[in-house]
């Protein structure tokens, strides 16, 4: 996990992707827009295998940005949906750090960004953003938490149904 991780952040392309566990933006492209990114979720604690500790979160994260061009006054939203579970298992039964988790598994949703963009930085849609991918999934709502994630199943560019823009849901 930690080659493809540094392989990712150093030279990210389709296979090698940090935004699947990192949000990042491209600073020459884009800035926050105030200090406030809004999150909603939860945490949630069980028994896992082998009377390890299992940690199961799921958040969402609301990023406001603007462009970085001096001047620039459009803020644009990108939502970001994690779900990333670990796992503390009991050094005193297996070769483990004391209280280091071990990533378990992870899964993402990120809407309102370019579809088919592999640099390693969420770009956001803004209101004169060119579409790179045609749209070819189904319009999803990026603030809906009814529903768990599927594993390992993406639903391609789509239409984000709260705003006019074409969002990746990955």
């Amino acid at each position: 996990m930690r080659k493809e991780l540094e392989a990712g952040l150093t030279k990210p392309d389709r296979e090698h992707d940090p935004l699947q566990l990192f949000t990042r933006f491209d600073p020459h492209e884009v800035r926050p827009a105030g200090d406030v990114i809004k999150t909603r979720g939860r945490m949630t604690f069980k028994e896992g295998r082998d009377g390890a500790l299992a940690v199961h979160t799921d958040y969402t994260f609301v990023h406001p940005v603007v462009k970085a061009a001096a001047g620039a006054s459009e803020v644009t939203r990108t939502v970001v949906r994690r779900v990333v579970d670990f796992e503390v298992n009991d050094p005193r039964r297996f070769q483990a750090t004391p209280g280091k988790p071990a990533l378990a598994g992870y899964n993402h949703e990120v809407a309102n960004t370019a579809c088919e963009v592999y640099d390693g930085f969420l770009p956001p849609r803004f209101s004169d953003s060119r579409p790179v991918a045609e749209a070819s999934g189904p319009a999803t709502d990026p603030y809906d938490r009814s529903q768990e994630m599927k594993e390992d199943e993406s639903t391609g560019c789509g239409t984000v149904s709260r705003s006019q823009d074409q969002g990746r849901v990955a």
